[in-house]
C-alpha cells in the first residue's frame, strides 16, 4: 500500500509516499522527495504507533513527537539532521491501513520464514 502525505519540511511543502507491505509486517517506509535525491527511511510500526498513543516515541536517529495536531519527525545520520512536520491524522489514518493489512499481533503469520531462512542459513527458524 502506498499513499502520499503532505509534510513540511523546512519551510516547504512535499508529499511524502507512506508505503507498507504485508511481506514486511513490522515496517513501514517513508520516501521524501528532497534533492537531489530521494530519501526513503524505514521505521517500525509500534514506533510509530506509540508515538501516536503516547506523543513521543524513539531515540537516536529516529524521534516522533506529537505537537497538538501535528506530529514532528526528526530524523538524524552521521552527514546531517532534519525533521518532516505531518498532521496528526494523516498518521493515525495510514497507520490504521496497515492494521487492516496486517492485524497487530499477526505480524508473524504474514513473514515468509522459508525465504528469511535462505538470508541466515546459521539461524533456525
Amino acid at each position: 500500500m502506498k499513499l502520499h502525505l503532505p509534510a513540511l519540511i523546512d519551510t516547504q511543502r512535499f508529499q511524502v509516499t507512506a508505503e507498507y507491505r504485508r511481506t514486511e509486517p513490522f515496517a513501514v517506509a517513508l520516501t521524501f522527495p528532497i534533492e537531489p535525491q530521494e530519501a526513503r527511511w524505514v521505521l517500525g510500526r509500534e514506533l510509530l504507533d506509540a508515538a501516536l498513543n503516547t506523543g513521543t516515541a524513539g531515540i537516536g536517529d529516529v524521534r516522533i513527537t506529537a505537537r497538538g495536531d501535528l506530529m514532528v519527525l526528526a530524523l538524524s545520520t552521521p552527514d546531517g539532521s532534519g525533521s518532516a512536520i505531518f498532521r496528526r491524522d494523516d498518521l493515525a489514518a495510514f497507520l490504521s491501513l496497515t492494521y487492516l493489512i496486517v492485524p497487530a499481533g499477526t505480524e508473524s503469520d504474514a513473514i515468509d520464514w522459508a525465504k528469511a531462512a535462505k538470508f541466515f542459513p546459521e539461524v533456525s527458524f
